[in-house]
């Protein structure tokens, strides 16, 4: 009894596999590719990053797994359904009836074709090297090599979109900073102009001096002809030039101080409009520098992009194999034979434990 019980439970399960796996199992061919993602020059704060970018690109870990987890993921099976005849691959003839795709107990839905999917691809990182090792297997060699090829062109696509966002929200801010800097810009420059329409007048500074310097004229002169009135009286007091000197002091002081008050001291004067035209100019001179600076950060923003550019480089391209790997038969049967036998010996343990326990 215990020996036929062996030989079904160890010996039929392992049997059927045997011969499932020499007479029905069709071969599979896997393509082999190795990839590693790197970017040029990413922003490094201590010396010995500074030395290692030196060699021109590193590698960014993040964005390997990253393309990782897309390769595995349904949006990168829906790509390739729309690149390549995925389920003529998949359900091709060269396969047996169990390893095709849709298995007889299937529907052929998405949720299972990508059950199959993570099956035929095989994505395997090494820490250390930062390499990763992409595997597709089908049933023709070329319909692995074309699996694996497409699915490096998508890693690829993939990692394209990801410096476009990244280049677009680095440029993004820096780009509305600029439009802002030069909208300013353009109203204190249009401030310039209604002040000086207003006013009818470029420059109140200039304006100013011109003034100054008339008033300067007018006291030379104003000096000058005191002077001489003081001379008359002293040399002639009867001279009959007196009264027009004297009006002509009175002519000059009454215009110096008018001139005075044009530049300061009433309404009309000019130093408030001056104040007004440098505020004007000061606002415009703020705004300039605010456009610089914000010009130079849009350059720094783009260079910085420029530098942080993900690439997929392809270490070992995908091959075109000509033998094939899978199935493991000798492996799977040995781990069949394995199960069952475990699978029988605790059963035999329960059985003796509970035959030992009731006697």
């Amino acid at each position: 009894m215990p020996r036929l019980l062996a030989i079904l439970f160890i010996g039929l399960p392992t049997l059927l596999v045997s011969l499932y796996y020499i007479f029905i199992a069709s071969p599979m061919f896997v393509s082999e590719s190795a990839f590693v993602v790197r970017m040029a020059t990413p922003p490094s704060s201590s010396n010995l990053g500074s030395m290692l970018q030196n060699s021109g690109i590193t590698r960014s870990q993040d964005d390997t797994f990253s393309v990782q987890e897309y390769i595995r993921s349904r949006d990168a099976l829906t790509v390739v359904q729309d690149t390549l005849p995925l389920r003529t691959y998949f359900d091709s003839s060269h396969g047996d009836v169990l390893a095709r795709f849709p298995a007889p107990w299937e529907s052929g839905l998405f949720e299972e074709l990508f059950r199959y999917y993570g099956k035929r691809v095989q994505i395997v990182h090494n820490d250390t090297t930062g390499i990763t090792l992409l595997r597709t297997s089908a049933f023709l060699p070329q319909d692995a090599l074309a699996l694996n090829k497409t699915l490096l062109d998508i890693g690829n696509a993939r990692l394209i979109k990801m410096n476009e966002r990244a280049r677009g929200d680095a440029v993004r801010f820096a780009t509305a900073e600029v439009e802002s800097a030069e909208q300013r810009m353009i109203e204190a420059q249009k401030n310039i102009t209604l002040f000086r329409n207003k006013e009818l007048m470029i420059d109140p500074k200039l304006n100013s001096v011109s003034m100054v310097e008339l008033m300067s004229r007018i006291s030379s002169e104003l000096a000058v002809s005191r002077a001489n009135l003081a001379e008359t009286r002293s040399t002639a007091p009867d001279s009959s030039s007196i009264p027009f000197m004297t009006s002509r002091i009175d002519a000059l002081e009454k215009q110096l101080v008018m001139e005075r008050s044009k530049v300061a001291g009433e309404d009309g004067s000019i130093a408030p409009r001056i104040a007004d035209y440098e505020a004007l100019m000061l606002q415009r001179e703020f705004s300039n520098k605010a456009l610089l600076s914000a010009l130079d950060s849009l350059k720094t923003a783009r260079a910085d992009a420029r530098r942080q550019q993900l690439y997929l480089e392809v270490v070992v391209s995908p091959n075109l194999p000509d033998q094939a790997e899978l199935p493991l038969a000798l492996k799977n049967i040995a781990i069949v034979f394995l199960v069952t036998s475990i699978g029988y010996l605790l059963g035999w343990l329960l059985l003796t434990a509970i035959r030992d326990h009731d006697s």
